[in-house]
């Protein structure tokens, strides 16, 4: 009886270490809708209906007028060949969407706050599809 004890608990450890194993690299890439809440990270894609966007870090930059500087979140937007980086702040204080477009699409990306949806928390952004300005 001993032994199959042992077997089931070498079985049960097995399965948990491939879920474990399997999460990890579930979390790598996610795909997400369009004005939804999308948790992201450094490192991680997060595959949109029409491109891929990753999370490539924060930089803080200072302009002579405003030494402080600002703090930009950068993010990689890639669709096929077409590639850019769009980088969102909230400047000197008002929270808004960046506007960004690839491949003659027109798309904003939401940080901190959400026109429809409220308070975003630290880690969540939001895109949605627009129309162009005219």
């Amino acid at each position: 009886m001993k032994n199959n004890s042992t077997l089931i608990l070498l079985f049960g450890g097995l399965l948990v270490f491939l879920g474990l194993v399997s999460c990890g690299h579930a979390a790598s890439e996610q795909k997400a809708s369009y004005g939804t809440r999308v948790k992201y990270r450094a490192g991680q894609k997060i595959e949109f209906p029409d491109f891929t966007v990753e999370y490539v870090g924060e930089r803080r930059e200072s302009v002579p007028v405003y030494p402080r500087g600002f703090l930009y979140y950068d993010f990689k937007v890639n669709k096929g060949k077409a590639e850019k980086v769009v980088s969102w702040t909230t400047g000197t204080g008002v929270i808004d969407s960046t506007d960004f477009e690839i491949e003659g699409k027109h798309y904003q990306l939401e940080l901190r706050h959400s026109d429809k949806l409220g308070k975003l928390k630290e880690n969540e952004l939001v895109i949605w599809q627009r129309n162009p300005r005219s």
